[in-house]
């Protein structure tokens, strides 16, 4: 495991696939879990029922996403069965305010989960907001995350699907600035923040505390912090901090991290709590939710995942897709754009997805 942390460090300062292992990971994926078992109807009555009731269901058109069905042929060494063991959803943070509002807002978080129990493993990728796609009845390419706005999570995942020829059906999608009042009602979140995000934190946090309509509140050290809801959105937000391109920390590099270091911190408050407090809980996020899953067609994974926990847990990996060492940054038709050698990144893809 030393040797592992030892390799994960320096690929970092490369610039490549930012792996880390992260054990508190075992903590969030019981929670979503728990909420799978929750939305199944595992438990029966009005328990079942109120849970259920709280989740926003969603259909997309399956004809319509672009999908590649003859992905697993080009996998070589995987069989059909570990193919389709594999679970990929697409986690969506929507910047939205309003979940019923007709603009969906752009999907300024896009973070593929994907389960593997071939090899007990489970991967989270990024997906820089800024990477360069076509996206339906647009002329010219565009930043990816534009499609969520045009189309809500149909176009997203169409989108995604076409611009590296995957196969991606399923979505979470999570109403991020609501996820930020929720973080209040936990009492905030813990983060590891350098002095210069400290900076950037509060060049940003007067927007956010002028939405909620709270008097403004600055970070005042570097370090272990607890920040607040409106803290942790200035947080994320930010772009500015590290030190050149091509470092693991620039521009949307860090900035998918960031939103990961956030999400990683909810979810250990969320499950340090009591029982009582992580069904409170709970019942706040899936008020936030839509997503397309039958949760139902889980359930058969849920005793191999429990029976092999321990395998799971040293098998977590953080990534970000696709990687700087074969993209770049460039300014086209006004708008900063990611732009990258998409065979290269469908491979990372694959890699990541079905292969360790």
């Amino acid at each position: 495991m030393k040797e592992k942390n030892e390799q994960t460090q320096k690929t970092a300062k490369k610039g490549k696939h930012a792996q880390k292992k992260m054990s508190i990971w075992l903590k969030v994926i019981l929670i979503l879990l728990l909420i799978i078992i929750i939305a199944a109807g595992i438990l029966i009555g009005k328990v079942a029922n109120d849970k259920l009731s709280k989740i926003n269901f969603k259909e997309v058109d399956d004809t319509d996403l672009e999908i590649n069905e003859d992905l697993q042929s080009e996998i070589e060494g995987l069989s059909k069965k570990d193919y389709d063991k594999v679970i990929n959803i697409l986690l969506l943070g929507s910047d939205s305010k309003d979940m019923d509002n007709t603009y969906g807002g752009n999907s300024d978080a896009m973070i593929i989960v994907s389960v593997n129990p071939k090899y007990k493993s489970i991967k989270l990728i990024s997906i820089p907001r800024d990477t360069a796609a076509y996206i339906d009845g647009e002329k010219n390419r565009y930043k990816i995350n534009y499609a969520f706005a045009k189309g809500k999570e149909q176009l997203a995942l169409k989108t995604i699907n076409k611009t590296f020829d995957l196969n991606l059906k399923e979505y979470v999608t999570i109403n991020i600035s609501a996820m930020y009042d929720i973080i209040n009602e936990l009492g905030g979140v813990e983060l590891n923040i350098t002095q210069d995000e400290v900076k950037w934190i509060n060049e940003y946090v007067d927007m956010f505390y002028e939405f909620s309509g709270k008097p403004t509140k600055k970070v005042t050290r570097a370090g272990k912090v607890t920040l607040t809801g409106e803290q942790a959105a200035a947080y994320v937000k930010e772009r500015m901090s590290g030190t050149s391109y091509k470092s693991s920390e620039h521009g949307d590099y860090g900035r998918t991290r960031r939103q990961r270091d956030v999400f990683i911190a909810m979810m250990n408050k969320i499950a340090s709590g009591s029982l009582s407090e992580i069904s409170a809980n709970i019942d706040m996020i899936l008020g936030q939710i839509t997503t397309n899953i039958n949760v139902g067609k889980y359930m058969t994974m849920l005793p191999e995942f429990i029976s092999n926990k321990d395998e799971y847990l040293n098998n977590i990996t953080s990534v970000m897709l696709p990687a700087l060492d074969y993209s770049k940054e460039i300014m086209e038709n006004g708008a900063y754009l990611y732009v990258t050698d998409n065979e290269k990144a469908k491979q990372d893809f694959i890699k990541y997805m079905y292969l360790m």
